[in-house]
């Protein structure tokens, strides 16, 4: 798979606004810098965020970001509690993304408070750590604890939205035509 493949395949659901956010691993040999640029430039365009980090000798971090999406998520006075008590001191979007990739690049262990800007209720989040992510209810885009039936419902629109958007820009469609077409498509629907 081509790192162009890897991104729509990756950040679909971001980028299509059925996700806040999507955070996904690539191999350092497989970073392109300058696609990953123009991938930047193309999704600031759209009013979102792209971030980077190498965060080990073999692996790059990259997370695509829906910010107003996720100045949201953080404004929940919830989510800030949670955040508060594993030390976020964050103001803003680009605080906790700054803090969250410093602390994979220490690798303090996995921060799996990534998840609540991943639109993952904060709930599943906190029983995922509690559990040490075993004994879920459900496992799809992220290991439940709550309500089965919204995780299985994101988890099969975020699949089906990756498989088309993948189809389509194998088909020669640009960005702004997926989103375009995922948009009617989802309208339709």
């Amino acid at each position: 798979m081509s790192f162009d493949q890897i991104i729509i395949q990756s950040s679909s659901p971001t980028f299509c606004n059925i996700k806040p956010g999507n955070l996904f691993f690539v191999k350092n040999e497989d970073f392109e810098n300058d696609k990953y640029e123009s991938w930047k430039n193309t999704f600031f365009k759209q009013g979102l965020m792209f971030f980077s980090a190498q965060i080990s000798e073999t692996s790059t971090a990259i997370l695509l970001l829906n910010v107003c999406w996720c100045r949201k998520i953080l404004d929940d006075v919830f989510v800030q509690a949670y955040l508060s008590e594993k030390g976020y001191h964050t103001g803003s979007v680009f605080e906790f993304v700054e803090e969250l990739l410093s602390r994979m690049i220490e690798n303090e262990g996995f921060p799996h408070e990534v998840g609540v800007i991943l639109g993952y209720p904060v709930e599943d989040v906190i029983e995922f750590e509690n559990h040490q992510g075993h004994d879920c209810k459900y496992c799809g885009c992220w290991k439940s604890y709550s309500d089965v039936d919204k995780a299985r419902d994101c988890h099969c629109r975020f699949t089906e939205c990756s498989r088309l958007c993948k189809k389509w820009y194998d088909e020669g469609y640009s960005i702004n035509q997926i989103i375009t077409k995922y948009q009617t498509l989802k309208t339709v629907a």
